[in-house]
């Protein structure tokens, strides 16, 4: 039987296509939504993008009839706006009637009691369900846009290594599979002594590389352990162009990827500048007003950033001198020569971004549709690189299984332009290590 779903802001804001989502069944936009969704047009950030999308999409189907009758929207599907259909005395004593959540449930309690049909409201906003359940109406996160991947070492392949086969893989550097695997898949070729070797399926998924011997080190860095070698191979691939590191802190995502950035960029001229980026996101309670200039502004969010070019730009790691005067004057230098650029993920849209090598930290911290817009921006020889724990979000509408590194990792699995690796093993201190695992 048809049910009713009643959108209420949140949802359209998070997925401004929320309105074709629900197959055969009513979709209910209250007026309320359309009066919070107009106070928020003029915006000119991605809020404000999604409200002009979401009123394109409600022009489109306007053009059919009368939104407050019912447009279809295909098949049995209708998409219709509710104008009244309140009465407030059905909520709790004093309750604020002209607050819009309020007045969003109070039309639902209206149509629960006047359909047959089962009605149920659909927010992302977990106070609106508990509010919602508080008066009995039936309540439910938006799930199309979530995604589940495996288990990590699900993803984790295995094959059997001969003598013969590792004396190839010692001499060449890879071996021919007997059978395909997917586009730069990770493989642990599993020895007699129950040891085991990195191995990384080729593009076409029929030869099997041999990850572990970096004749060079990567600007003075090599793996520590068979993820890390995974993941550096695919960054100092440039057919690779998008990589995906995902784990939790201290794994070495962000500081592979800047090593790996500049010894292609400064050594060897792959690239010709690093473009750092991490969404404007604050852990805990924002401090509010930074003054100076740009740079002075974003060096708060960006000093994960400079801890790492700390470590790499010091090479001779000496305790003696002053570490903080020798990587600011490496990094001018660097930026001076437009070899490094740090930036925040506000001012990237609408850029084309030719021959670099980008770096997104804390990449779970943006939407579907913002890393839609990221990765879009890169032109030819631009290799991507995103860093983030899914599993630590700060996003008050992601989690994970909704947020873009997820999202990217469950669409794009097999593209020969894609490889990912989900470190699990705590590099950074033996504290850091169990504190992310346990705490």
């Amino acid at each position: 039987m048809q049910k009713i779903y009643v959108l209420d802001s949140s949802v359209l804001l998070h997925d401004p296509s929320a309105l074709f989502q629900f197959q055969d069944n009513e979709v209910v936009i209250p007026y309320a939504v359309l009066e919070e969704l107009s106070s928020k047009k003029r915006l000119m950030n991605n809020i404000g993008q999604a409200v002009r999308e979401i009123m394109g999409n409600l022009d489109q189907l306007r053009m059919q009839g009368r939104l407050s009758e019912g447009i279809k929207t295909g098949g049995d599907g209708v998409v219709r706006i509710e104008l009244n259909h309140m009465t407030p005395e059905q909520l709790p004593i004093a309750s604020d009637s002209s607050l819009i959540d309020n007045r969003i449930l109070n039309v639902t309690l209206n149509l629960t009691r006047s359909e047959e049909r089962q009605v149920i409201l659909v927010t992302k906003d977990i106070t609106m369900r508990v509010k919602a359940d508080a008066v009995g109406l039936l309540t439910e996160d938006y799930y199309s846009d979530k995604v589940t991947l495996p288990p990590a070492e699900q993803e984790i392949r295995t094959v059997s290594l001969k003598d013969t086969d590792i004396n190839e893989l010692f001499s060449k550097g890879f071996i021919e599979s007997s059978k395909s695997f997917s586009p730069n898949a990770c493989i642990k070729g599993l020895l007699d002594d129950n040891s085991s070797l990195p191995l990384l399926a080729s593009a076409t998924g029929k030869r099997l590389l041999y990850t572990c011997e970096h004749k060079e080190q990567t600007w003075g860095i090599v793996p520590k352990n068979l993820e890390q070698s995974w993941a550096l191979t695919m960054l100092n691939n440039p057919e690779i162009s998008l990589v995906n590191l995902m784990g939790p802190a201290g794994t070495g995502k962000t500081l592979l990827a800047l090593a790996s950035g500049l010894e292609q960029t400064i050594n060897n001229g792959i690239y010709t500048r690093i473009l750092c980026a991490r969404p404007v996101i604050p852990f805990g309670k924002d401090i509010g007003y930074l003054p100076g200039e740009k740079d002075d502004k974003i060096r708060p969010y960006m000093q994960p950033i400079y801890d790492n070019l700390e470590l790499l730009l010091n090479p001779k790691r000496d305790k003696d001198r002053i570490k903080d005067t020798i990587v600011d004057s490496a990094v001018d230098l660097l930026k001076k020569k437009r070899q490094l650029e740090i930036e925040v993920l506000t001012y990237i849209r609408g850029r084309s971004i030719p021959n670099q090598f980008i770096i997104i930290d804390e990449a779970q911290n943006l939407s579907a549709h913002e890393m839609k817009t990221i990765i879009t921006r890169a032109g030819e020889g631009t290799k991507v690189v995103l860093c983030g724990d899914p599993d630590q979000i700060d996003h008050p509408y992601l989690d994970r299984e909704s947020n873009g590194m997820t999202h990217v990792a469950y669409r794009l699995s097999g593209e020969p332009f894609y490889g990912q690796v989900r470190l699990v093993q705590g590099e950074r201190s033996k504290m850091a290590a169990i504190a992310a695992e346990k705490l």
